[in-house]
């Protein structure tokens, strides 16, 4: 049994450490994409990637999600056949809506980005993305697939061959297209060509990754049909599902789960749709939605990615304690959701906040640095309550309340809506306003998300030390980084200084966090890679 747990924890160390890995790279592409294509190429390769991802969202976003809730539940009843039929259903509903999305996005692309978001240049970067909705829908599925079977690890690993073949392909066409980009522009007099063509060559870049990523699933997949078909021989299941059935299930399991997505990651169409439409048109608003989602919003995810990263590993672990009755290891689970959230956010919120000026030149060579850093610093609140919100949705998840959890995404997108209108139409914030609108979806969207938790779990917790020692001890790194920031800044090169300040805050925020045990042991060895910081507890006899 022991040997077990410890193969699973492994697996799900792996899975983690994989992810993080993939977040980590898809941050990292963005930032030399940025320095080649300038804030220009930055807003019409934003726009495209909102755009892609609206389309993905109704095509073969809850792919992976219904499809590892439906083939796990009949895996674990012995129903491999029913299994067999569930993958048959997702697999043909995906192609269909992929094929579908890929078509209408193509056709769309010009009405979307000169009608809709007044910019004519990004629908050359939407015709480029367009073919990929197919590849991301037919990917959902088979990670789904995998999840379904009970391992995390084909998903993680897919991610991380996406994310390094994208950056290769990106480093390969990025450069050659915005070269011919430039001189179609200088014949035709559109200076904007050139960033317009290397935001082109991006989207094809990481659309070649996806696909890249398609195919290792599906080798995977060939390779394992092997073992199912064992499986499939053996199947006590007596009773078999029709397709019909199926398939209307699939419908109505994929509802919350796009609503939900469209919460966390699809509302960002409508900040660029409300912006663009509201905000005076020309090159200058291109420009801050440049800034806005080609160096903001990269760095503002990290945290939500991270928690993310951390949650969902413990999502199959909060449903087998739910599904259960286990109250009190539900409970402990569901807490340790939130208080991992909280632990994760708020470091990254401060040091960024702190190092904004710094940060944003060492990172980026061209452009408006002085907004980006100001937006920045205005944003830490909002990246906590992302955070936040996608414990809460994990939590949700792992009690399998996926009404309490549509609930929640529809009341917060609706505020969304009525704060971008107030924030960019009645009083002209700009970008700014975009932040404080997406402050307030969050916020909304996780206290009504810990409210349904309290209601479905009973969660008891100390909520006290669940934001207190965490916040201390972002108080203290706070003021140790802003002191090595101040007074090492002339002296130290950039980079160097940024990595200097971070690796101490690291050091500080982590021994404050053991020294006043913001994490339980049994809450550490709960984690993947919590052992590590138990041991490093117990050298300093904080444990």
């Amino acid at each position: 049994m022991n040997q077990t747990r410890r193969s699973g924890y492994g697996k799900s160390g792996l899975a983690t450490a994989l992810a993080l890995l993939a977040g980590a790279l898809a941050v990292y592409k963005r930032i030399p994409l940025t320095n080649r294509i300038g804030d220009n190429g930055n807003a019409y390769f934003g726009m495209a990637c909102d755009i892609f991802l609206f389309f993905f969202l109704l095509c073969g976003y809850a792919s992976q999600t219904v499809v590892a809730q439906m083939a796990a539940a009949r895996c674990a009843r012995g129903q491999y056949r029913n299994t067999r039929r569930v993958w048959n259903t997702a697999i043909f509903y995906a192609a269909v809506s992929g094929v579908a999305g890929s078509v209408l996005l193509l056709s769309l692309a010009d009405i979307l980005a000169a009608g809709l978001l007044r910019t004519q240049e990004a629908a050359f970067v939407v015709r480029c993305m367009a073919p990929f909705v197919l590849a991301a829908s037919l990917t959902g599925a088979f990670r789904g697939y995998f999840q379904g079977m009970g391992s995390m690890v084909p998903t993680a690993f897919s991610r991380l061959a996406e994310e390094l073949s994208g950056i290769l392909f990106m480093f390969l066409l990025v450069p050659g297209m915005a070269e011919y980009g430039k001189k179609v522009g200088a014949l035709l007099f559109q200076p904007d060509y050139e960033q317009a063509f290397g935001a082109g060559g991006a989207a094809l870049a990481f659309g070649l990754g996806s696909l890249i990523c398609l195919l290792l699933l599906a080798v995977l997949y060939v390779l394992f049909q092997g073992s199912f078909r064992r499986r499939e021989r053996k199947d006590t299941g007596k009773a078999t599902e029709d397709y019909g059935s199926i398939g209307r299930r699939i419908a109505g399991m994929a509802l919350p789960v796009v609503v939900t997505g469209f919460v966390m990651e699809g509302s960002f169409i409508l900040d660029q749709v409300f912006f663009m439409r509201l905000m005076p048109s020309g090159t200058e608003a291109a420009v801050q939605w440049g800034i806005y989602t080609g160096k903001y919003r990269i760095l503002a995810s990290v945290p939500a990615m991270l928690a993310a990263a951390a949650c969902t590993g413990l999502i199959p672990s909060l449903s087998v304690s739910f599904s259960g009755m286990n109250a009190g290891r539900m409970r402990e689970k569901a807490f340790l959701m939130l208080k991992l959230s909280a632990a994760l956010s708020l470091p990254f919120a401060v040091w960024f906040a702190v190092m904004a000026d710094s940060l944003i030149p060492a990172l980026f060579t061209v452009g408006d640095m002085e907004t980006a850093a100001r937006l920045l610093r205005t944003g830490s609140v909002s990246m906590v309550l992302q955070a936040l919100a996608v414990g809460t949705a994990c939590i949700l998840k792992g009690f399998r309340q996926d009404r309490l959890l549509l609930a929640a995404s529809a009341v917060s997108l609706i505020l969304h809506v009525i704060l971008l209108s107030i924030f960019l139409g009645s009083l002209g914030m700009g970008t700014d306003g975009v932040i404080w609108a997406v402050t307030g979806l969050y916020g909304v969207f996780a206290a009504i998300g810990i409210f349904f938790a309290l209601r479905a779990g009973s969660l008891r917790g100390d909520w006290g030390r669940l934001i207190g020692i965490p916040a201390i001890s972002c108080a203290v790194m706070g003021l140790v980084v802003f002191l090595m920031n101040r007074f090492l800044s002339a002296l130290l090169d950039g980079k160097v200084l940024c990595l200097l300040c971070f690796a101490a805050g690291t050091v500080v925020y982590v021994l404050l966090m053991l020294s006043l045990r913001g994490l339980s042991q049994r809450e550490l060895k709960s984690v993947p890679g919590g052992g590590a910081l138990l041991a490093l507890g117990r050298f300093f006899r904080f444990y």
